[in-house]
């Protein structure tokens, strides 16, 4: 919208002579001149000269996943906890089977 604006006062105002858009225009300079202001600044992270046949790579970090990726990604996760979740039951069972079999097996204490 500020784009939009600026244009217009420019073609309008500082070159059609209109005093509106002439006002208009002041307005949106100036904002945008704050917000250049107010911009934040870059912080330099590593500064080395390049010597002659030296090149230089600049990575960003992974790209997202896209929309198919993240689908994939997040039906393997569901499944793999579906499947820790049956692991964890089917512990259980075989735990509490031991268990009972030990009762069973323990010798009684015999009163002398």
């Amino acid at each position: 919208m500020l784009s939009y604006l600026r244009t217009r006062a420019t073609s309008s105002g500082f070159l059609g002579g209109s005093r509106v858009w002439m006002a208009i225009g002041f307005v949106v300079w100036t904002i945008k001149f704050f917000q250049w202001l107010t911009r934040p600044s870059t912080e330099v992270i590593y500064r080395e000269p390049l010597g002659a046949g030296r090149s230089i790579t600049i990575r960003h970090g992974e790209t997202p996943p896209t929309k198919r990726q993240q689908k994939k990604i997040d039906k393997r996760a569901k499944a793999d906890a579906r499947q820790a979740k049956a692991d964890a039951r089917k512990n259980r069972k075989v735990d509490a089977k031991a268990q009972k079999q030990s009762k069973q097996h323990e010798p009684i204490p015999s009163a002398a």
